[in-house]
């Protein structure tokens, strides 16, 4: 309990992903000694804080962790630090892992199970819908565990295909659990958790502030074995997710567009090119982990689905075609004698966590977050303070100047280059937006 509270108190200060907390945990071994050095920082004569740690140092004390504490018991959130046997080896072995994870729901779902990261669009086309519907449908049968982001379209699709056959899902938030985000699916996280993971590394009250989803991308791609684009444009923020998984040394699948030149699906084309496993069924990811991991996977759903693709693969899309115009009719017909499909949020959900409808659903449906610099990582900040004196650099030129890992600075200059701060030009250079 120890760790946790002085991990507690290192993010509280800090903020959630900083690099400098796995810095002192590095030097100093244990976090009880890391929370003392950077509490005591005249002790380091390398550690040189900004003006703002500084002052959170003063302003947070151990009374604020234990009223942190509390608010997670309250709002029965558990958490998980790095040194729990729960915490998952493979996240473990990306850089700068999540040092601690709140979380609601089964965390053994991080334990010997096949997860795989589902990502894409927040407005996905009708043929996305139904080709990522009948794919996730197929892998959740046999034992996959869907993770998401939780955002709207793809995202959710994959939470409610696991959902719907009373099988596990996890979604990874942006913000905290307890914020009401995307509220057109708020109502559904409780669901969620019992039957999966609700998890986040932010604490509890955190906004869901376009800064965070970046941070929060690197733990979507590392926590599973691979990493499914469904549908992205050039700039969309699972091309991140997409990005960091290659970076990580994991699999990236992507289903091939209805239309190649159509604009709203150039960022798979771009990774299929590059080499991306393209996904035509589901077995196309299934027999990437087959011989690995077969006993992660259920045996019987697994013969019954090898025996119906014997079958006319066109006929059986047809038949999933015409189950969700059925679907659609009855729904229609259902609205007409006006009857609630959802259950509806209660008056104490909705007043403690109201938030201006018209201003979320512009936040959530967006392709692209707009970012203000000063929102931007630190290492984002430096980037374009070095390319402003040279508009076209190359990475290597980068890594030299700034001193950083190469996996690190490219996740900066993909943050950068989504955001619309740089351009991506052959040879693995990059030239500054005038």
């Amino acid at each position: 309990m120890e760790e946790v509270r002085s991990l507690l108190w290192m993010i509280m200060v800090l903020g959630a992903g900083n690099p400098l907390i796995w810095k002192l945990l590095q030097q100093h071994r244990t976090p009880q000694k890391a929370a003392y050095i950077l509490a005591h920082p005249e002790t380091d004569d390398q550690l040189h804080l900004p003006e703002y740690v500084q002052r959170r140092l003063r302003q947070v004390s151990s009374e604020k962790v234990d009223e942190m504490l509390e608010m997670c018991e309250k709002m029965q959130q558990s958490i998980l630090w790095y040194g729990d046997d729960a915490y998952p080896e493979r996240l473990l072995s990306i850089e700068n892992p999540p040092t601690l994870l709140f979380y609601q729901g089964d965390v053994s779902l991080l334990q010997d199970h096949l997860l795989l990261t589902i990502v894409g669009t927040r407005n996905p086309t009708d043929y996305t819908l139904r080709i990522e519907k009948w794919i996730c449908r197929e892998l959740v049968e046999v034992g996959f565990v869907p993770v998401t982001g939780f955002a709207v379209g793809v995202d959710i699709t994959a939470n409610y295909c696991a959902m719907e056959q009373e099988k596990p899902s996890i979604a990874l938030m942006g913000c905290g659990l307890d914020q009401f985000y995307p509220h057109q699916h708020a109502a559904i996280k409780p669901k969620l958790a019992a039957q999966g993971l609700l998890l986040s590394e932010f604490l509890p009250g955190t906004a869901p502030k376009a800064a965070n989803f970046p941070l929060r991308n690197r733990v979507l791609s590392g926590i599973s074995m691979g990493t499914f684009v469904v549908q992205a444009p050039l700039r969309s923020g699972a091309l991140i997710t997409a990005e960091n998984a290659l970076e990580q040394g994991r699999d990236v699948f992507c289903i091939p567009p209805a239309d190649i030149t159509d604009r709203r699906y150039l960022g798979v084309v771009k990774y299929l090119r590059d080499g991306a496993i393209p996904v035509f069924q589901s077995q196309d990811i299934l027999y990437e982990y087959y011989t690995m991991h077969a006993h992660m996977l259920t045996a019987s759903a697994l013969y019954t689905l090898n025996s119906r693709k014997s079958e006319s693969m066109v006929m059986t899309l047809g038949q999933d075609e015409t189950a969700d115009l059925d679907r659609k009719k009855k729904k229609k017909a259902r609205q007409k004698q006006d009857l609630p499909e959802e259950p509806e949020q209660s008056a104490e959900t909705a007043s403690s966590q109201a938030v201006p409808t018209a201003e979320m659903d512009a936040f959530e449906t967006a392709e692209t977050f707009q970012m203000a610099e000063e929102e931007l990582s630190l290492l984002s900040r430096t980037v374009l303070a070095q390319m402003r004196s040279r508009p076209v650099v190359h990475i290597d030129y980068l890594a030299s100047v700034l001193d950083v890992s190469m996996q690190t600075l490219n996740a900066a200059l993909t943050e950068l280059e989504i955001y619309g701060y740089l351009e991506h030009l052959p040879g693995k250079q990059f030239r500054l937006h005038q």
